[in-house]
């Protein structure tokens, strides 16, 4: 069954899970706008998928990359049906005994921007157009957010904070 024109944003669209949601949606008939930041792969997805998507080189961290990807998706697919928070970052299962004490805040901020952060800010920027079409936001979590066994304790922690969001 395909989707009548469906308009999805997917932050982190441009690898893993991700492109495997562009990918499908584009297949489905949907119309994708994705922010990510890397640029190349972004490249490939507009050379793969023409003008069914539409691709912003940003940070999710960014209010104002989030904001671009909003307008930039409503400017050419003229709204927002689905938004899909899924840019973030692995902790490689780092256990806190083995997390060097003068690492802690810097590898904490990095996580928590990207995997939480980012998903407040995607929200927020587009609001005002899930609102209009009375859309959705479906936020990627992994099991990590249910089991305590998913990754190191960063990256857990952050995956329970987005199910609490």
């Amino acid at each position: 069954m395909k989707l009548k024109e469906e308009v999805i944003l997917i932050t982190g669209g441009a690898s893993g899970l991700g492109h495997a949601l562009v990918e499908r949606f584009v297949a489905e008939g949907a119309k994708v706008a994705v922010l990510d930041k890397c640029a190349d792969r972004l490249q490939q997805l507009e050379s793969d998928h023409g003008e069914d998507v539409v691709c912003i080189v940003g940070d999710v961290r960014s209010m104002e990359d989030q904001k671009l990807a909003a307008s930039r998706c409503i400017a050419k697919f003229g709204r927002i049906d689905t938004l899909i928070p899924n840019a973030a970052i692995w902790d490689y299962n780092t256990a806190l005994v083995d997390l060097p004490e003068d690492s802690i805040d810097k590898a904490f901020d990095e996580v928590f921007q990207i995997n939480v952060k980012g998903y407040i800010l995607a929200v927020k920027a587009c609001l005002p157009a899930l609102v209009a079409s009375r859309g959705s936001v479906i936020c990627t979590i992994s099991n990590a957010g249910f089991y305590p066994n998913g990754g190191g304790p960063l990256y857990t922690a952050t995956k329970h904070a987005v199910v609490g969001l």
